[in-house]
């Protein structure tokens, strides 16, 4: 059971760190937003700095979820491996 669990840790941890890694990237794109409506700087800079935010945020984001179901999926799996076998010695049997 240690092994579950410390696999499951790590799943919540790299999300986590991903989970942050997504509002930086919005944060950056309501910076880079808010310099193009404001006008303070040149449109090509803030739009590439909003550009830049919306797609780490988006790809970090996914990536959280990814992970997520990754460690879901081998924890449905390891929890019961006794029931696959036992279920192939009744057939066989």
């Amino acid at each position: 059971m240690p092994r579950i669990q410390n696999t499951a840790e790590r799943a919540l941890v790299a999300c986590s760190l991903w989970l942050h890694i997504g509002f930086i990237g919005a944060i950056v794109l309501v910076v880079g937003l808010l310099q193009l409506f404001g006008g303070e700087t040149k449109w090509l800079s803030a739009l590439a700095l909003a550009l830049s935010g919306g797609v780490l945020a988006t790809a970090s984001w996914h990536r959280a979820r990814t992970v997520l179901e990754d460690a879901e999926r081998s924890s449905a799996i390891s929890v019961h491996p006794w029931k696959d076998t036992h279920e192939q010695i009744n057939r066989v049997g």
